[in-house]
């Protein structure tokens, strides 16, 4: 299979699930700076020396390792060198799992040292030696650039009997090759199942330390399935990882290669990450997850990125996305939509085969907009783009354009401007019927779109499990979700019984038009405030110049007749122009400084901005913690925040039991709030965490829907009292 190197940003920019490209990409500065560095400041005719490639990675992007994992290029390098000089092959360091929306890739982030052994002929030539090369690499954050650039190193040539002094890159160098992941001083041996493979390491792994999480990094690409969790289990006498096969498992007869990496925790409290070689044979005598197993980690406890996530078979799945669409209905971030409905409805009443056909239309464009949301994760997610449910409101941009066409709603709700009115009344009864299926086709896409942002109960782990499945299963589970969505509405359509307790049409109807605009208007009003967190000042200028242009079009068109259409352009180049003024405004906003994770509300607890750092310093030192992964855009979020979590007993209980309280803003894309969500099996927010302090224990995951008292409740029972009981009485 081959892997998918360069990105379709068009597509993302459409879906709106990847975030604009990061302003880098238009410059001539590379997102990564490459050199080469040697440890010594001469060579030696007849020796070998090791020349290192130096990668200074911009924060938040990386590269990938000989197997990049689920997508990406390894880093090439392309010598040219003189006759009878010789290389080895790069010795790769230890790769990161990288979370990218459900995929895992391995590579590195920050600044790398690819190490390479070069060795000079004992007659070669000259009084120095040139090493060139030229070095190719793909590095990606919500998007993949494919970079290259030529690199080259003078190193003066010496005769055996002189030393060369160390250069000032000696000490990096050094650091890299002990860095090394070094061949496992234990034997390990595999088994497989129809769906797993089983690895055991044989030996007592307490020698290197306490061992708090490990994965697996295979060598060959396919063998296993990177995105899948991978369960630890430490052995009385060893170490097991049970493990998805992936498309190309290895064969009975052929051995499973890879690194093991080991977080360990040494006596001092330092905490190391160490690779080691492992080429296990297959055996049939390897055990499954029996009696023998002393204890389950938890990686993501130890603050290494997380290998289990939330397991859900797919008759569950879909369940679970069946009853959260339908509980999807009841979230505030659906109600302006749902108002347009209840007005066609009413309209409606009179004619029962007209509201039938309009809720078909209505189930129609909902199951559309999800057959939409799977293809666009599909293709992104084999392109190794990030997509997660509602990442669209990370796009400034996506925001702008839908509080636009609330506005514009909310204007013809008004009776500013009509669409389909004058001459276009007398076209026929038919023509009335096409244009009411449309409206209620558009409805379903509407009310799927700005559900994205929320989440109900069942949700987040169905939502969680479609975003890692394969094709089928993923879009099987969204469907499901749409049409658990969209029942309520096809209900109430197709049943006679339940549209006769709808009043009948009358001149009342359009003091109701005019009424059900006020949500829309309020809903753009919160997408303008969404703009301000993401964007800052110039973002609500942004927005206050784009919907003024809007509502003057819609005003022009609205005092124009059908008879002058150039007005009617006009009104239209109008709000193309504002919403065009309106990006480019946009473009160049900056988000302000901090951001809501760093705030605190005047009651509740105070909260700290997360991050990955801060969470395991915590958990380091035993103390709960409270994370609270929330978006402005993300209205149940919002709601819990202000229902269950801004009381000052809260705060009081917080405090008496010691709990830190950490924010996660995933407002603005965050790869650390990304990589924990995926950990957990969620594609989205919220996400409620409970830290108990107890050494080693899994973290709780809280309801999506809060309460004050319910996490009251689970606070107390973190008293010091209660965890020193927990601890041993230690």
């Amino acid at each position: 299979m081959g892997r998918i190197a360069a990105v379709l940003c068009g597509l993302a920019a459409l879906m709106g699930l990847a975030g604009p490209a990061p302003a880098q990409i238009g410059e001539k500065r590379p997102l990564v700076r490459v050199e080469l560095v040697a440890e010594r400041m001469a060579a030696r005719r007849g020796e070998t020396l090791t020349i290192a490639l130096r990668q200074t990675i911009t924060p938040g992007w990386h590269t990938y390792w000989q197997n990049p994992g689920d997508s990406g290029e390894p880093t090439a390098i392309d010598w040219t060198l003189s006759a009878g000089i010789a290389t080895g092959p790069i010795q790769w360091p230890l790769p990161e799992a990288i979370p990218v929306g459900p995929l895992i890739n391995y590579g590195y982030s920050d600044t790398l040292m690819l190490l390479t052994d070069v060795t000079i002929p004992q007659d070669a030539a000259g009084q120095s030696v040139a090493l060139t090369a030229n070095v190719r690499w793909l590095v990606c954050k919500d998007i993949c650039v494919p970079e290259e650039s030529p690199v080259s190193l003078t190193l003066p040539l010496i005769d055996g009997e002189l030393s060369p002094r160390r250069s000032p890159d000696a000490a990096a160098t050094a650091a890299a090759r002990d860095a090394l992941p070094k061949p496992a001083p234990w034997p390990a041996r595999y088994g497989s199942t129809d769906e797993r493979l089983t690895l055991n390491i044989d030996g007592k792994l307490s020698e290197t330390g306490k061992v708090t999480a490990a994965r697996f990094f295979p060598m060959n690409w396919g063998q296993v399935s990177e995105a899948s969790p991978q369960k630890v289990a430490l052995l009385a006498d060893g170490l097991m990882l049970i493990m998805h096969k992936g498309d190309t498992p290895p064969a009975a007869s052929a051995s499973l290669d890879g690194l093991l990496a080991l977080t360990v925790t040494g006596p001092d409290g330092g905490v190391v990450r160490r690779g080691y070689i492992v080429s296990a044979a297959y055996s049939n005598a390897v055990p499954g997850a029996s009696g023998d197993a002393v204890e389950l980690l938890s990686p993501t406890a130890s603050g290494s990125g997380g290998e289990e996530a939330v397991s859900l078979g797919f008759g569950l799945a879909l369940l679970f996305a069946f009853l959260g669409g339908l509980i999807l209905n009841l979230m505030p971030c659906v109600f302006p939509v749902l108002t347009l409905k209840a007005y066609a409805l009413a309209r409606e009443a009179s004619a029962t085969h007209h509201m039938a056909r309009g809720g078909l239309a209505y189930l129609a464009g909902v199951l559309a907009s999800f057959g939409v949301i799977a293809a666009g994760l599909i293709v992104l997610r084999a392109a190794g783009v990030a997509a997660g449910w509602g990442t669209q409101f990370q796009s400034p941009g996506f925001v702008l354009a839908l509080a636009s066409l609330f506005m514009l709603l909310g204007l013809n709700m008004s009776g500013v401007f009509e669409l389909g009115g004058g001459s276009l009344a007398c076209a026929g009864d038919s023509l009335t019927r096409k244009r009411g299926l449309a409206g209620s086709f558009f409805t379903g896409v509407l009310a799927t779109l700005v559900a994205t942002p929320c989440t109900a109960p069942f949700m987040g782990a169905a939502i969680g499990y479609a975003f890692a499945q394969p094709a089928i299963e993923a879009t099987a589970v969204l469907m499901a979700l749409g049409l658990g969505f969209a029942l309520p509405m096809l209900a109430l359509s197709m049943s006679p019984a339940l549209g006769g307790l709808l009043p009948k049409p009358g001149g009342w109807m359009v003091r109701f038009k005019q009424v059900m605009a006020f949500p829309l208007y309020a809903t753009a009003g919160w997408l303008v405030w969404v703009l301000s967190v993401q964007t800052g000042s110039d973002g609500v200028f942004a927005a206050v110049a784009t919907l003024l242009a809007v509502a003057f079009a819609a005003w022009l068109f609205g005092v124009s007749t059908g008879a002058r259409m150039p007005v009617k352009a006009a009104a239209l180049v109008i709000a193309v122009a504002g919403i065009g003024f309106g990006a480019a405004l946009l473009s160049g906003a900056q988000a302000p400084e901090g951001g809501i994770s760093e705030t605190s509300s005047a009651s509740g607890p105070r909260a700290e901005a997360f991050t990955q750092a801060r969470l395991d310093g915590l958990i380091a030192q035993g103390k709960p913690v409270f994370i609270n992964f929330t978006a402005a855009w993300c209205i149940t979020c919002k709601l819990n925040e202000r229902v269950a979590l801004r009381s000052e007993r809260l705060a009081k209980a917080f405090e008496a039991g010691g709990v830190t309280y950490l924010k996660g803003d995933w407002t603005n894309a965050n790869p650390e709030i990304s990589a924990m969500l995926n950990s957990f099996g969620r594609a989205g927010v919220p996400l409620y965490l409970l830290y108990s302090g107890v050494p080693g224990a899994k973290p709780e995951i809280l309801p999506q829907l809060l309460t004050e008292q319910a996490v009251l409740g689970r606070v107390a029972e973190l008293s010091p009292s209660a965890r020193k009981q927990a601890n041993g009485g230690l």
